[in-house]
């Protein structure tokens, strides 16, 4: 689609979400090496995304998580995370926000540690929510968050409680 259509946010999104899918089952597997690999691939196509149209914040959010994530985690994600911020903010200002502009902001505090903002963005989230699958997309990927944290030994107990209460609307 990228060589026939040319490049979007949107192709790479959906791109990345494969690989993210891909690596997600590698990982349950015990294939690390292969794990590693996809999830390269996955940072790779949702960072082309966000890349190819800074304003569409969804492969913005899902490149820095996967950052995040990773062993060791990538410096990049510093980098993108005001810029991810900024261009859901822009979202917001110019138009009617929905569940995945809150939800965004919730992911990016909760990546900052930032567990005022976190608060405050998963009030908002949970005002908006409109099908019960949303919260259970966000808590997938606060979920990724806590464990790579908690496997670098990293206090996560604040973020645990988003989850639950995200886990409520579902």
């Amino acid at each position: 689609m990228i060589e026939r259509n040319g490049p979007s946010s949107e192709t790479y999104g959906l791109l990345g979400r494969v690989y993210k899918d891909r690596w997600e089952a590698a990982a349950k597997a015990n294939d690390s090496i292969a794990a590693r690999g996809l999830l390269r691939k996955a940072i790779d196509a949702y960072l082309k995304g966000f890349e190819t149209d800074w304003r569409d914040a969804y492969p913005g959010i899902n490149a820095v998580t996967l950052m995040e994530i990773a062993d060791p985690p990538d410096p990049r994600r510093e980098k993108l995370k005001p810029i991810v911020r900024y261009a859901v903010d822009r979202k917001i200002a110019n138009g009617e926000p929905d569940y995945w502009d809150h939800a965004t902001l919730l992911e990016i505090a909760v990546l900052e540690k930032d567990r005022s903002a976190a608060e405050e963005a998963l009030g908002d989230a949970l005002g908006s929510v409109r099908e019960k699958w949303e919260p259970e997309t966000t808590i997938r990927n606060l979920r990724l968050i806590r464990e790579a944290r908690q496997k670098r030994n990293e206090p996560v107990q604040w973020a645990e409680n988003i989850e639950r209460e995200l886990l409520k609307k579902t």
